[in-house]
C-alpha cells in the first residue's frame, strides 16, 4: 500500500483574462452542451516529472501568470454559467430575450461573460512530500497490467472546488462573496521537483477534447513566455450555434415535424426517462392540469445494485496485445466491408470480457454498450470547436454473443461484436441521422430528461480519449509527462479507454503515428464480485507467446 499523501494548500485565488477589453456577452450554448449539464465534471490530472532544467523560479506562480494571457482566447471559462428555469417564454430574463427560440426553452444553459460580475477560474496551488515514483511507477505497465487503483493517490490532487451547475443557483457565498467557478485548476509541487496538474470543468463547457485544447494552448502561451517571444495567436472556436443550426427542420417552430421525429426514434439510442416513477419532473411541470406524458422507457433500476461495492482497475494492453486483438477483429472480413478499428476491437474486447465476468455469456438477453461518441468529424465542426457535441449511443447484442465462454486465446466472437460496434458508430454518426436527432431533442420538455446510457449489470457506459492528446501537452519546463488520468465516477459499468504513457525517455509532441504506439489504458470500474472474476479471466490480457 502506497503511503498516504499530504497536500497542503498554499494559495487560492481566480483569475481572469489578463486582458479586461472584453464586451459583455449573453450566448446560448449548444442544445448537446445543455444535454450534458448533470454529467459528472470533465477532469483530467497531469503528473510531471521534474524539471530537467530551472525555467521559472516557481511553477505555480508561472502557471497562473500565464492562465491568464490564455484566458483572453476564452474569457467565458471566466464567467457564469447558467440556464432556463421557466416554461413561460413570458417569465425568461431580459438578457436572454433576444435568443432564438429554441434556446429560450425549458433547460438550455447559458453563458454569462465579458461582465462586472464575471466569476474568474480557480486556481491553487499546493505543495506535497510526495514524489513522481512515489506517485507513478515508470515500470506499471509492465509489472502491474493489472493496476488496483484503490489505494491511488492521484485523484487527491484534484482541487476541492465546488463547480457551478447549469441547473442550480449560483448566488454568491456568504463567506467569502464568491459565486461557484466553471473551471478549477490545481498545480501542485512535489517534494522532487516534479508537479501535479489538474482541471476539472462544468461539462456544457467542454468535453475533454474541448479541456484538452485549452489546456494545450495554456502550455503554447507558458512555452512562448518561457522562451521570451510574444505569446501566440489562439484561436479557439467557441460558436454553439453552428451545432443547433445543423438540425433538421425548423427548430424554431413550435410544434416538432413528425415526420424528422419517427426517423429519429429509429436510430440506436437509449430513451431512458429521468421523470418516470420514482422519479418526478422539475418543479414547472408538476401542475396537475398539464400532466406531462412519458417520453421513453423508465429507468431499469432492478438491473443495477447501487449499493454493492464497487472496484477500480487500470487495465494495461501492451501494442502487440493491441494488435493481436486488433486482427482478430478483422480476421477473414472483406477488404470492402466497413473498416475497423483498433478502438473497435479493444472496446470489443473489453467488453465480451466484462459480460463474461457478469455472468451474462449464456444469457440470450440484451447486453448494452453506452458508448460516448464525439461528433466533431461527422459535423465537420474542427478540433478547434469548444463545448461538448457528444451523444451516447446504445450498442446492443445478446449476452450470450458478447460474452461467448472461450476455450482457448482464440476470440471467434470479437468479429462478430467489432462489426456491430463499427455499424453502430456509422449509423449514429451520419450527418443526417444527427440532424434528426438534434431535433427531435430539441423538442423535449427538458434537455436534460433523457439518458442515452445506463449502468449496472447489463450496462457499460464507455467514455474514450483516444486520440484525445493528452500526453501531448508541453509547457516549456522541461518536464516530461509521466503519467496522464481521468477520474469518472467510482460506478458500476464506467468505462475509460485512454493511450498508455510514452516509454520512459520518449516524449510526445504533436501528432503521432498511432494512439496505441505505447498500448491502452482500460480504467474499469464494475462491483467488486464481477472484477474478482474479471481479473480471473484468462483472456482478459491475450497471451502471445
Amino acid at each position: 500500500m502506497p503511503p498516504e499523501v499530504d497536500v497542503k494548500v498554499t494559495t487560492t485565488e481566480r483569475v481572469f483574462p489578463q486582458k479586461s477589453k472584453q464586451h459583455e456577452h449573453v450566448v446560448p450554448l449548444s442544445l448537446l452542451d445543455a444535454t450534458t449539464a448533470n454529467f459528472a465534471l470533465t477532469n483530467a490530472i497531469w503528473l510531471f516529472e521534474p524539471l530537467d532544467e530551472r525555467n521559472v523560479a516557481n511553477v505555480a506562480v508561472h502557471l497562473r501568470q500565464t492562465l491568464s494571457i490564455a484566458l483572453t482566447s476564452y474569457p467565458q471559462w471566466a464567467g457564469q454559467l447558467k440556464s432556463i428555469t421557466v416554461v413561460d417564454d413570458v417569465s425568461i430574463p431580459a438578457e436572454v430575450r433576444e435568443f432564438p427560440a429554441h434556446a429560450r426553452r425549458f433547460g438550455r444553459v447559458y453563458a454569462h461573460f465579458g461582465a462586472s460580475a464575471d466569476v474568474g477560474v480557480e486556481f491553487v496551488s499546493a505543495t506535497s512530500s510526495a514524489t513522481t515514483d512515489s506517485l507513478y511507477q515508470i515500470e506499471r505497465v509492465k509489472t502491474q497490467p493489472l493496476w488496483n487503483r484503490k489505494d491511488d493517490n492521484l485523484g487527491k490532487f484534484v482541487p476541492v472546488v465546488d463547480i457551478a451547475h447549469a441547473l442550480q443557483p449560483n448566488e454568491p457565498d456568504a463567506t467569502t462573496g464568491l459565486r461557484k467557478p466553471i473551471m478549477a485548476i490545481q498545480c501542485t509541487t512535489l517534494s522532487d521537483g516534479g508537479f501535479v496538474l489538474a482541471a476539472k470543468t462544468a461539462h456544457p463547457f467542454a468535453d475533454i477534447t474541448g479541456l484538452i485544447r485549452f489546456v494545450t494552448d495554456w502550455a503554447s502561451v507558458s512555452t512562448a513566455v518561457i522562451k521570451g517571444l510574444t505569446a501566440p495567436t489562439l484561436t479557439p472556436v467557441f460558436e454553439p450555434a453552428r451545432l443547433d443550426n445543423l438540425a433538421a427542420g425548423n427548430i424554431n417552430a413550435e410544434e416538432p415535424d413528425l415526420a424528422i421525429i419517427s426517423r429519429a426514434e429509429r436510430l440506436p439510442l437509449h430513451r431512458y426517462d429521468w421523470w418516470a416513477a420514482p422519479g418526478n419532473p422539475p418543479t414547472p411541470f408538476l401542475d396537475a392540469a398539464k400532466l406531462v406524458s412519458p417520453a421513453g422507457k423508465p429507468m431499469p433500476w432492478a438491473e443495477w445494485n447501487s449499493n454493492a461495492p464497487v472496484s477500480d482497475y487500470t487495465i494495461h494492453l501492451n501494442t502487440k496485445q493491441v494488435d493481436f486483438l486488433f486482427n482478430e477483429a478483422t480476421n477473414g472480413t472483406d477488404s470492402n466491408g466497413p473498416r475497423i478499428s483498433k478502438h473497435d476491437a479493444v472496446l470489443a474486447h473489453i467488453w465480451s470480457c466484462i459480460v463474461r465476468a457478469r455472468q451474462l455469456g449464456k444469457d440470450d438477453g440484451p447486453v448494452h454498450c453506452d458508448l460516448v461518441l464525439g461528433l466533431r468529424s461527422a459535423f465537420n465542426l474542427g478540433e478547434d470547436f469548444l463545448g461538448s457535441p457528444i451523444i451516447m449511443m446504445n450498442i446492443e447484442l445478446p449476452g450470450s454473443e458478447v460474452g461467448r465462454e472461450q476455450t482457448s486465446n482464440a476470440t471467434s466472437s470479437m468479429v462478430a461484436i467489432t462489426r456491430k460496434i463499427r455499424h453502430t458508430i456509422s449509423t449514429v454518426s451520419d450527418p443526417a441521422n444527427l440532424a434528426d436527432h438534434l431535433h427531435s431533442a430539441t423538442y423535449e420538455k427538458s434537455p436534460q430528461r433523457i439518458w442515452q446510457a445506463f449502468l449496472g449489470r447489463r450496462h457499460i457506459l464507455v467514455t474514450t480519449w483516444a486520440r484525445a492528446g493528452i500526453y501531448d501537452v508541453d509547457f516549456g519546463l522541461g518536464s516530461r509527462i509521466r503519467y496522464a488520468d481521468g477520474i469518472v465516477p467510482n460506478l458500476d459499468g464506467c468505462v475509460l479507454i485512454k493511450e498508455a504513457p510514452p516509454p520512459p525517455g520518449q516524449s510526445f509532441s504533436g501528432s503521432r503515428p498511432s494512439w496505441t504506439g505505447s498500448g491502452v489504458d482500460i480504467s474499469v470500474h464494475i462491483c467488486t464480485e464481477d472484477m474478482e472474476r474479471l481479473l480471473k479471466d484468462p483472456l482478459l490480457l491475450p497471451r502471445l507467446d
